[in-house]
């Protein structure tokens, strides 16, 4: 077996004739393509990062609108309950106003009917009287 210079030479010739026609017409549209699909990728990924800041930003603002309604409705409700405790302590103060009324007409009430008490007893005791000395005055003639 021998080596023929000549073949080995034009195979080489054939090789790189070879090498770059596929370059022309497979490699470089091959890479064109490769470039293009890393650009629309890259190109992704940079909307969607700025997707992410954009959520990230729309999660803060609704976390701080959020926080500016708690803080509201807690507002809302101390004065509600402080219109209520003002409310209920209105409302305490007219029934202890009621109440001592009440218990002060229930006083002059029973003050009233004592005296009336006291007045029928002193009526009815005169009367007892006279009826007793009567008896002690009749009786005492009787004997």
């Amino acid at each position: 077996m021998s080596i023929n210079i000549s073949e080995v030479i034009w195979t080489i010739i054939c090789f790189f004739a070879l090498l770059f026609i596929l370059k022309k017409t497979l490699f470089g549209p091959i890479i064109r393509h490769m470039d293009e699909r890393q650009a629309r990728i890259d190109a992704g990924l940079d909307e969607n990062r700025r997707a992410e800041e954009e959520r990230e930003a729309a999660r803060r603002e609704a976390g701080e609108r959020w926080q500016e309604k708690n803080t509201e409705a807690r507002h809302m409700l101390s004065e509600a309950m402080a219109r209520d405790d003002k409310s209920a302590a209105e409302a305490l103060e007219e029934s202890h106003h009621r109440a001592a009324s009440a218990l002060a007409e229930a006083r002059e009430d029973a003050e009233r009917r004592e005296e009336a008490s006291r007045r029928a007893v002193a009526d009815r005791s005169e009367e007892l009287a006279r009826s007793l000395a009567d008896r002690l005055l009749d009786g005492g003639e009787e004997r």
